[in-house]
């Protein structure tokens, strides 16, 4: 079974190819609202209007990718969940991409672990800057990589010390805000009770 930080990575890969020099990362568990978001948000070359119709179609991808199919796979796994995905692009401007999936369906693929996603991003491309904003049952957490340590000032640090201090800052951010990962819907009803 895929987890959703694996579509995640995918989603934010789409923002490297484009150019990206920020990437913002959201993700929102609202267990009342019974509701999971996974956003990416891109200051990159954007889409336009004949490249964001051509989007969700899995035989379709950019010259500039040599495959297309992140895209309509988290499409697929959100609608299998119960969801929908909205994306909306600005030529010259960025991309977002927003997924929604009932936090309680059967269907719903697990999160996984957005810390190793996260920092498997940040170490395969060191000149964007990310952000990432978690917000859950327990609270909000925001990590921004450039305050962690200037992207000027990182090879001085040294990157795999660079990449522990990402990781060790992220899984302390997550803890405080309650986050767990989870099995995916059909174990809803026990990480509601925990």
């Amino acid at each position: 079974m895929v987890d959703l930080s694996l579509h995640l990575l995918d989603l934010m890969q789409n923002s490297a190819h484009a150019s990206a020099h920020r990437v913002w990362v959201l993700i929102s568990q609202d267990v009342a609202g019974d509701r999971l978001q996974i956003s990416v948000t891109d200051d990159g070359r954007g889409m336009s209007q004949e490249e964001l119709k051509l989007a969700r179609d899995p035989f379709y991808t950019s010259a500039r990718k040599k495959v297309g199919l992140g895209l309509p796979f988290i499409i697929q796994a959100s609608e299998m969940a119960g969801g929908t995905v909205t994306i909306r692009s600005t030529e010259g401007r960025g991309t977002e991409v927003s997924v929604l999936f009932r936090l309680s369906h059967v269907d719903r693929q697990p999160l996984g672990d957005p810390v190793s996603t996260l920092v498997s991003f940040i170490a395969g491309n060191p000149d964007i800057g990310v952000e990432f904003t978690y917000q859950g049952p327990g609270g909000k957490f925001h990590f921004d990589s450039d305050k962690i340590c200037p992207r000027e000032e990182r090879s001085a640090m040294g990157q795999i010390a660079f990449l522990s201090l990402v990781e060790e800052r992220l899984r302390e951010g997550l803890a405080l805000a309650s986050y767990r990962p989870d099995g995916g819907g059909f174990t809803f009803e026990e990480h509601r009770r925990a």
